[in-house]
Formats: structure tokens, C-alpha cells, sequence
């Protein structure tokens, strides 16, 4: 099957938006742990957590960012702009990691507890400071709760291989994908931990299956098809699926069923984050699905831009720069606190409210941005009790005339030369 180059403009849907902004939430309230409120995020009711809709939702929109310009023919310049994305998500990541460090250190001497540099995988900077500061740069040493961006970085950089792939055959993306997918779980392939033994936990290698399937999405839906046709049957399969998932995680039978299926392969019966396994995969996919087919008098049918979790979606990289570092700051506060409703609605509520007026900010200034920047058309102002010049004169200006003396010839409406030069130069 050859891709059909995507449609030149259609309009930006919202409700993608809408869930990037919701799962910004669920990712800062996984990232506070021991608060009630992360019983409430969707990795209790299922496989999958937040990040995996987060990816796949970034797969789907990078068929817009790099997908349009690279099918339209321009591959270099859709290939250097995710590249450009993935060295902005690079220098994010290392002031993410640089504040982080300097906030648990000083939380380590205030409270007098080591127990913070284990909390975020930061004690080999007191054992090995110079091998992990060059961890630090090279991405080989990532700190817990700060350790998505890197994984998001390298699948941009994946992005012009994906789409080379894609302009030949979205089918062939797809496989290409998935039996990258397999082998990283089969060779156990991954990116190396520097300075100390293992691979990155959230594994490029494997993940790029999941941004692929978005990126699929999108680029159909670009092209002016759906992103996958509605079938009733797969539809209800899904729903069944996310029931089951439901129930296996509520009940904990996740061990039973593997002990029963060990003769499947790791990939398919594992339940692993860092290889994104099958169960997982497939349970923000049916996930993906059904809220994409959802009923047209639904809620989740229709999203307007003034949406807050759209807005939020919109401007998902400082809102997930600031959420980061507000999950840091309320780790800190809550250190050996018990769970308490008050104080976390309290403490969650304000830095979600934080995060929103970022994004409300970011709106305004970019809607301000583009009224200072849009030129405005000239209008010339003719005095009411002025007569409407007529041949050879303007209004405001006297006849023009020639060096000689003699007037020259001016359209009506038309300045003379001198007059239309000073006015420019005003303007300027």
C-alpha cells in the first residue's frame, strides 16, 4: 500500500490536545508517589499508564509537525526540524537534571536524609561524581522521574526513517516497526546506562513501536481517511479487552495468567515497561480506539480549543518542564508524610493550578505575538469637508509639478512620487 501525500491543511483536532493534557496530569500525579490521588491515573485500571498515551498521542501529531512536509517532498527541512525538536528536548532534559540535582542535595541537608539521592537514583554522583556528570550529558545516567524526555528525544530522531519507510508504504512502516519491536525484547536491545550496568528504562528500542501506531494514525488521518476504520466488532473487542485488563489489574491476576501462559514468548506474555510489551501496547491502543470512536453526543466526541486540559495539551513541553519540577518540589515537601486527602488536594491543586496558568500564559502571548506581527493594511483618512481629488491631484497634496513648472499627469487616487517616498519613509 502507497501512502496518499496528506491534505494541505485541515483543521487541528482538539481532542488531541485534550488527552496530551490529560495525560500531563496523570503523569505529575504518578510522579508525586504515596499521594490518593495516583489511585486515580489510568495504570490502576489497566496494562498501561500515562507515558504510553503520551507517546502514542506524539506519534499521532508528529504525522502533522514532520509527516505533511516530508510526504509534500521537503524531507530535509521535516528532517531538520525534528531533529532541532530533539535537541530542544535535550536541553530540557539537562536543566530538568540540573535543578533536580541541586534540589535534592539541598533537601538531603535540610532534613539531614541520604535517603534522598536514593530516591531518585542519584547516589553514584557521591561515589563516582566525574563518570556520572559525563552520564549526565551523554544520557547514559538519568534520574528517576526525570528520565521520559530522553526516550522522546531519540524517537524524533527515529522520525525521517519512520516517514522514508512510510512514503513507501505505511504497511511496511509498521512492520519494520514492529520487528524492531521484537528483536529488542529477543536480543534484549537497548541503549547503555553509564556509569552504572544496564540499559535506559524507557527503551527508544522498543517504544518506537507504540510512536510508530501513532504516527500511522496520523498520517491516515492526514491524508483524509480515518485513522482506523470503525469496525463493530473491533470496536466491542476492545471494550472487552479494556474490562478484562480492568479486572486482572483490581484482582492482581496478572502472575496466575503468566504461570499459565509460559509457553508464549516474553514479549507477548511479560508484563514489561522498559520493553513495552504486548499487554501494555495493546491496552492504550484499545484504549485509543474506543475513546476515538466514541459515540457523537459523547463528551469526549467534540473538544473546543478554549478546552483547559487542551490548552494544556497544546504547550505539553514546559508544562511537563514545570510539572516535573513541581512533582520534585512536592516529593520534598511530603518526604515520610503519611497520606493525607487534605494536603495533597491542597498541594496537587496548587501546582496543577501552576501548570494551567502556564499554559493560559502561553496562549495569551502567543495570540498577542501573531496580532503585534500581522501587518495592518494602510488606510488613508480623506477629511470630510475635503474635496475627493479628482485628475492630477491627491488628497492632502497640492498638483504635482514638473522641475519646469508644469504639473504632471497623476492617476487619481495615485501620490506623486516625492509625496508617496516621505510617507514611506514614515512608515518605516
Amino acid at each position: 500500500m502507497t501512502i496518499i501525500a496528506p491534505k494541505a491543511a485541515t483543521s487541528r483536532d482538539h481532542r488531541i490536545d485534550f488527552w496530551r493534557g490529560v495525560a500531563l496530569v496523570m503523569i505529575f500525579f504518578n510522579h508525586v508517589p504515596g499521594t490518593l490521588w495516583e489511585n486515580f491515573t489510568s495504570r490502576n485500571f489497566g496494562f498501561s499508564d500515562a507515558a504510553e498515551l503520551f507517546v502514542f498521542l506524539a506519534g499521532f501529531a508528529a504525522a502533522f509537525a514532520y509527516g505533511r512536509p516530508f510526504l509534500a517532498g521537503n524531507r530535509l527541512i521535516a528532517s531538520v526540524k525534528a531533529f532541532r525538536r530533539a535537541g530542544v528536548l535535550y536541553l530540557v532534559q539537562m536543566m530538568l537534571t540540573m535543578l533536580a540535582v541541586g534540589l535534592f542535595s539541598w533537601a538531603a541537608m535540610v532534613y539531614g536524609d541520604g535517603g534522598f539521592f536514593q530516591r531518585i537514583n542519584l547516589e553514584s554522583i557521591l561515589l563516582k561524581p566525574l563518570d556520572t556528570m559525563f552520564g549526565f550529558a551523554v544520557l547514559g545516567h538519568q534520574l528517576g522521574y526525570v528520565n521520559i524526555l530522553p526516550m522522546y528525544s531519540a524517537l524524533l530522531i527515529m522520525v525521517p526513517a519512520l516517514l522514508w519507510l512510510a512514503s513507501k508504504s505505511l504497511n511496511l512502516m509498521l512492520g519494520a516497526s514492529i520487528a524492531l519491536w521484537m528483536a529488542a525484547w529477543t536480543f534484549r536491545l537497548d541503549l547503555p546506562n553509564y556509569p552504572n550496568p544496564g540499559g535506559w528504562f524507557f527503551n527508544p528500542i522498543a517504544w518506537q513501536l507504540i510512536f510508530a501506531v501513532g504516527l500511522y494514525c496520523g498520517l491516515r488521518k492526514a491524508s483524509g481517511r480515518p485513522s482506523v476504520p470503525y469496525r463493530p466488532w473491533l470496536f466491542w473487542s476492545a471494550l472487552a479487552f479494556l474490562i478484562g485488563s480492568f479486572i486482572v489489574t483490581e484482582y492482581g491476576l496478572w502472575s496466575y495468567i503468566t504461570a499459565q501462559q509460559s509457553w508464549l514468548p516474553g514479549f507477548v506474555a511479560a508484563f514489561d515497561k522498559t520493553y513495552a510489551t504486548a499487554p501494555r501496547l495493546l491496552h492504550v491502543l484499545a484504549l485509543a480506539y474506543v475513546f476515538a470512536n466514541a459515540a457523537p453526543t459523547s463528551v469526549f466526541a467534540s473538544i473546543s480549543k478554549s478546552n483547559p486540559l487542551a490548552r494544556l495539551g497544546r504547550h505539553s513541553l514546559p508544562v511537563f518542564a514545570l510539572g516535573t519540577m513541581l512533582s520534585l518540589i512536592c516529593q520534598v515537601i511530603l518526604w515520610e508524610r503519611d497520606a493525607s486527602f487534605v494536603l495533597d488536594t491542597l498541594l496537587l491543586g496548587a501546582c496543577l493550578s501552576l501548570q494551567f496558568a502556564l499554559a493560559w500564559w502561553l496562549e495569551w502571548w502567543g495570540d498577542y505575538q501573531k496580532r503585534v506581527s500581522t501587518p495592518k493594511k494602510s488606510v488613508e483618512l480623506v477629511r470630510s469637508d475635503e474635496p475627493v481629488p479628482g485628475p492630477g491631484t491627491t488628497a492632502g497634496f497640492p498638483p504635482a509639478k514638473s522641475a519646469i513648472g508644469a504639473p504632471v499627469a497623476v492617476n487619481a487616487g495615485e501620490r506623486p512620487p516625492l509625496a508617496a517616498a516621505r510617507t514611506l519613509k514614515q512608515r518605516l
